[in-house]
């Protein structure tokens, strides 16, 4: 968060404290999980309005932040394990390390499974991220809404298996366990797969399209506030569609029944690689995915497009990619975004487009994150 919008939020912040709420959990303060507990929700709504509407000064204006679930949203946490703990980095301290017992934003599943996880965690040997030494580095937790399915998650330094104790004693409460590779010096939460000890994946249901979801596959987090927006774009998506950040194709699939044909675009081939499961899993028959930087797409691609769907990085997009977004002449853009400022950036470099409409999700609360929805047309 950059420094001027950090102090923007403190000072916003201060003027909805009003009344203020108790917040539900004891490391609220100490955890950087969470910043608005303190905050009763209808006014974390009208606070996060404010905060999307100075970003988008000059462009546009929502009227509202729709909300969802406040608690017990999260569908995926990742715990790192460090120091002799177990949670997630301090607040403002990269360096050191909350432990949580239970998260009052992560799902019920999930943190049943943690308290199952933990007396074990206790007699292994953790990550030193500072140091770059030791074995257990991450456990991530993930539990879909619509079909109930929890998965676990365990990455380590290592390729030996030190940890079938754990493993063997929560082989009945996860649907899907897995031991992950990640020996480099980044600190990731993700990497090789060693082995999948149950399942290797789970399912999510978006109303009747099912999602296969692997160890290190997207997804998101919030899925109830994800099936609004997918709707919203459904409503919105017509003819040849080219979904130019697709992911595993979870936005390509949704729509795929109300459009002629999708065309999705995603530069990671672990991801194309599950779009394509996905999609044979639906039986979809108008989808099609390729592995391909967005930038070397659009260059050669042709009009042959009615609607694009952008779902960029918080950064946005490359200028040579809106360059020829820009060009290429769809009649219609729909553009998710998690970052305001580059959304408003963006918008305002499609000179050919007018922005018909924008709503805003409050995807992820007790925290300043919103998720915005914008459709552009392009002008005659």
């Amino acid at each position: 968060m950059k420094k001027r919008q950090h102090i923007y939020i403190n000072r916003l912040m201060d003027a909805y404290r009003g009344e203020g709420a108790v917040p539900p959990c004891p490391l609220f303060g100490s955890c950087g999980g969470c910043l608005f507990q303190h905050i009763r929700y209808k006014d974390q709504l009208a606070l996060k309005k404010e905060i999307v509407n100075d970003a988008l000064r000059g462009v546009a204006a929502v009227d509202q932040v729709h909300p969802s679930e406040p608690y017990r949203y999260r569908g995926r946490m990742d715990l790192v394990v460090a120091f002799g703990k177990c949670g997630l980095r301090r607040r403002g301290n990269y360096r050191a390390v909350v432990d949580v017992t239970a998260c009052s934003i992560m799902k019920e599943k999930s943190n049943s499974l943690l308290g199952k996880i933990r007396p074990f965690i206790e007699k292994i040997e953790g990550y030193d991220y500072l140091r770059h030494r030791g074995y257990l580095r991450y456990v991530v937790l993930r539990e879909t809404s619509y079909t109930g399915r929890v998965m676990a998650n365990f990455v380590v330094a290592e390729r030996e298996n030190r940890l079938a104790a754990l493993l063997d004693g929560i082989a009945a409460d996860a649907d899907s366990i897995s031991l992950i590779y990640s020996g480099g010096l980044a600190d990731l939460s993700y990497g090789d797969i060693i082995e999948n000890v149950r399942a290797g994946y789970i399912e999510e249901d978006f109303d009747g399209i099912r999602y296969r979801i692997t160890p290190n596959s997207f997804f998101q987090s919030n899925a109830e506030a994800a099936l609004r927006i997918y709707r919203r774009i459904r409503e919105e998506a017509r003819g040849r569609v080219l979904d130019l950040c697709a992911g595993v194709g979870s936005i390509s699939l949704f729509i795929a029944e109300a459009s002629e044909h999708v065309t999705g675009v995603e530069k990671s081939t672990e991801a194309v690689e599950n779009a394509n499961m996905n999609k044979e899993l639906n039986r979809i028959g108008n989808a099609d995915f390729i592995c391909s930087d967005a930038k070397d797409f659009v260059r050669d691609a042709g009009g042959n497009y009615e609607t694009i769907i952008l779902d960029p990085p918080r950064s946005g997009l490359q200028r040579s990619v809106m360059e020829h977004i820009d060009r290429m002449g769809a009649g219609k853009i729909i553009y998710m975004s998690c970052n305001p400022a580059s959304f408003r950036d963006d918008v305002q470099f499609l000179q050919r487009y007018t922005l018909e409409s924008i709503e805003a999700y409050d995807m992820f609360g007790q925290t300043p994150h919103v998720e915005l929805l914008g459709v552009l047309k392009r002008k005659i």
